[in-house]
């Protein structure tokens, strides 16, 4: 629950630039813009994030631990013209085949 999301948040930022912003996009997603950064680099670290993620369990409240992998989709803007909701839909989709094909893993845009 929200002790997860708040240990996920930590890691996004953990693994972001200061000028990168992570927010929340939805019930468990989370968007990072990164300005002035290429879908090569963009692609590097969300792979970091995702190792982040998953290689380190996350400590609930009760003391405990649990699990959690990342499925990411990362898109970049293709030109001037390129709108946000176009990038965001593009990362959507790229979301999508990252979870169709076996989740945990990071799936560029091809645009």
């Amino acid at each position: 629950g929200d002790a997860v999301l708040k240990e996920f948040a930590l890691r996004i930022k953990k693994n972001v630039r200061g000028i990168d912003l992570a927010c929340r996009y939805g019930g468990e997603e989370f968007v990072v813009i990164m300005p002035d950064t290429d879908l090569a680099r963009a692609y590097l670290v969300a792979e970091r994030l995702r190792q982040c993620i998953a290689l380190q369990p996350f400590p609930l409240p009760d003391g405990s631990q649990v699990a959690v992998t990342a499925s990411i989709g990362v898109a970049a803007a293709a030109g001037a013209q390129d709108s946000p909701s176009e990038i965001i839909k593009r990362a959507d989709q790229a979301l999508y085949n990252a979870k169709r094909s076996g989740r945990n893993r990071v799936v560029a845009d091809a645009a």
